[in-house]
């Protein structure tokens, strides 16, 4: 009873860190819709203010003591494959999720969040021979079941000008996550989670942003609402940075099955927040097709074995 109630007290703050991040997660995807909802900043946009400010946080705190983040040296023969990954869980990632925002809803695209680990899968058994199990396979099918049911369903919320391609935006991000996940293991398991972040979002940010210039230039800052520069600022802060920074220390101390059935926290939180501000759309093709996803990446979570800590933990 006494090993038990240590080990309790010694994961404790590693649940709450997750619960933490998720949390934070979550409510990102309200929030952005609220700020696309003002109708002066666009998908396009938010994902390079996002992406810029994440770098900048992270440029910044790599002259935190190597104790707190992590940080290592990074080889030359790294940066290209880092580079690479960026434009998958940086650019494509984060850009195809903030701009499926902009068309369907906050909950919707928390759903969509939580499909990484089927789309892994997937991609393991096809490019390194990952065995199928039936309740892998049978958690691919439900999981993209579902997806496929929520992203063809027609949406009752105003909101969501175009569910269809906002949902499958989303999924399209979620597969280059899980593209990452698959071919840059090596990567992900030789260098501290701070380390890669911080070189991803340098690189998407004097790649990806770029690119985004014509629509950065069409937003009138000037007009812009106090809650709206708060809003960014939380986007900035705290899912972009925060929660990537506490992640790694729950890694250490929680199994990755434990740590993937947080992910199913985001979309409560998602609907919450979505209800309070007056985002949500609820009906009952969409909650069964939500119903479908979690069973899916339930199954598809539980089935996978010997994974190592560098799996998927289904942000956003």
């Amino acid at each position: 009873m006494v090993a038990k109630s240590l080990n309790h007290n010694k994961t404790l703050p590693a649940h709450l860190a997750m619960l933490l991040a998720t949390t934070l997660w979550g409510a990102m995807s309200p929030i952005a819709k609220g700020v696309l909802e003002e109708g002066e900043i666009g998908g396009i946009a938010l994902s390079a203010i996002r992406i810029t400010g994440g770098a900048l946080l992270f440029a910044l705190a790599a002259f935190l003591p190597k104790r707190l983040t992590g940080d290592q040296r990074v080889e030359f023969k790294d940066l290209k494959p880092l580079f690479i990954a960026s434009v998958l869980m940086i650019s494509l990632n984060q850009g195809l999720f903030i701009i499926g925002i902009e068309f369907t809803t906050p909950i919707d695209t928390t759903v969509m969040c939580t499909l990484t680990p089927v789309f892994t899968l997937i991609f393991a058994a096809m490019f390194i021979g990952m065995p199928m199990t039936p309740l892998k396979t049978l958690g691919v099918v439900l999981g993209l079941a579902g997806a496929l049911i929520m992203a063809f369903t027609e949406s009752s919320s105003s909101i969501a000008i175009n569910p269809l391609l906002g949902d499958l935006l989303c999924m399209l991000a979620q597969i280059c996550a899980a593209l990452y996940y698959v071919f840059f293991l090596g990567i992900i398991n030789k260098y501290p989670p701070f380390t890669i972040m911080k070189w991803m979002f340098l690189f998407s940010a004097f790649t990806y942003v770029p690119c985004t210039l014509p629509w950065l230039n069409d937003v009138n800052w000037n007009v812009l609402q106090g809650l709206t520069w708060w809003s960014l600022a939380y986007i900035i802060i705290f899912p972009t940075f925060i929660a990537y920074l506490i992640i790694p220390f729950s890694q250490k101390l929680l199994k990755p099955t434990v740590i993937s059935m947080y992910a199913y926290f985001q979309p409560v939180v998602a609907a919450i927040l979505a209800t309070i501000m007056g985002l949500a759309a609820f009906g009952w093709t969409r909650i069964s097709a939500t119903v479908l996803i979690f069973i899916g990446v339930f199954l598809v979570s539980v089935a996978t074995k010997n994974v190592n800590s560098s799996s998927p933990s289904k942000h956003c």
